[in-house]
């Protein structure tokens, strides 16, 4: 299953979608019902799960398009079963269990009930059942993973011996996929390292995995500003001396953090960021002038360096997918094949 909520993390819901289903994918996931439409309305027929909660005419469309729907309380099933109904058909529905992970689900012991309420309301097929793992990415063999892994099985032991056991278990997100087969079960669901990013946070990026990103702008001005001139708002970078100072138009607004110590590439070097980024903008300190419209890597190689989001998680202190779902829609997406 291709998780590609989120617009796939910022690359592109269709686009990346796509891809993965000629690459072999099965299935697609996404976390709100509106993402699911955005893949049937690009003509896209694969099986797709919602992940989080959906209002009443929602519901409806997903009957309609044959969106698979979260099963997460006795309320869900409820309103689902009640919409079937009145569609005269099926609801198709995984159904949820909180094994430790506090957000969305019925705990262990709910779930004999929940799915038998299914069956007694009637208008509900469920495909599937999964959980979701809170420290699979932080270390392998975490005690916490461990007794996540031990209550999903038993979970479906105890649905298998009172024959209600769904087609469909799934437990393990990217890093599971890499690293935990105990996590595997019928299908994973891989989301962050279909896009080039690593499954764990504690081990080197894998040989088998690529990057895939490169966010790039380009120098709207350099100027040689003199010593003693504040850049940005508050001045908190003033130049020593005269300086080679060039504007990007690239800022927090396009989810370029606002934090110290960011740098860039160009012509194949590290560039400081000097001042407060702004909302558009940011500038950087030069060792020479450079032409307007040269290239500025923020994320990806450029010559011999290379800026990664490895790198940006300590900086920015936050995920990779934090990272990449944060550049904003108004920076243009080009792929290449």
């Amino acid at each position: 299953m291709a998780v590609v909520k989120s617009n796939a993390y910022g690359f592109g819901a269709p686009q990346i979608a796509w891809a993965a289903l000629h690459a072999g994918a099965d299935q697609l996931a996404v976390a709100r019902f509106g993402e699911a439409r955005v893949l049937r309305e690009a003509g896209i027929p694969a099986p797709v799960l919602v992940f989080g909660m959906v209002t009443p005419p929602e519901v409806d469309e997903a009957i309609t398009q044959g969106v698979m729907l979260t099963l997460h309380s006795f309320e869900a099933a409820r309103l689902f079963a009640q919409r079937a109904h009145t569609a005269g058909k099926q609801v198709r529905a995984h159904l949820k269990v909180d094994t430790g992970f506090g957000r969305l689900g019925v705990l262990s012991k709910e779930v004999i009930d929940l799915a038998r309420t299914c069956q007694a309301l009637g208008g509900i097929t469920v495909d599937g059942i999964y959980s979701h793992l809170a420290m699979a990415d932080e270390a392998p063999d975490h005690p916490v993973t461990r007794q996540q892994i031990e209550r999903f099985g038993e979970v479906l032991d105890s649905l298998q011996a009172a024959g209600l056991r769904p087609r469909w278990a799934h437990l393990g997100n990217s890093a599971a996929a890499f690293g935990l087969p105990a996590a595997r079960f019928d299908m994973v669901r891989v989301g962050t390292a279909l896009l080039g990013m690593k499954p764990f946070y504690f081990q080197p990026f894998p040989a088998e995995l690529q990057r895939v990103i490169r966010w790039k702008t380009q120098v709207a001005s350099c100027r040689l500003l003199p010593a003693g001139w504040g850049v940005s708002y508050g001045h908190e970078y003033i130049t020593a001396a005269p300086e080679w100072i060039a504007t990007l138009p690239v800022g927090y607004g396009d989810g370029f953090r606002r934090l110290p110590g960011n740098q860039v590439l160009l012509e194949g070097q590290r560039a400081p960021v000097v001042g407060r980024v702004c909302n558009d903008m940011c500038m950087v300190r030069l060792p020479h002038a450079v032409p307007v419209g040269s290239e500025v890597v923020l994320i990806g190689r450029q010559g011999g360096e290379e800026i990664t989001t490895d790198e940006l998680i300590d900086r920015w202190h936050t995920s990779q997918a934090d990272i990449v779902s944060s550049i904003n829609p108004r920076v243009p997406r080009v792929y290449f094949k």
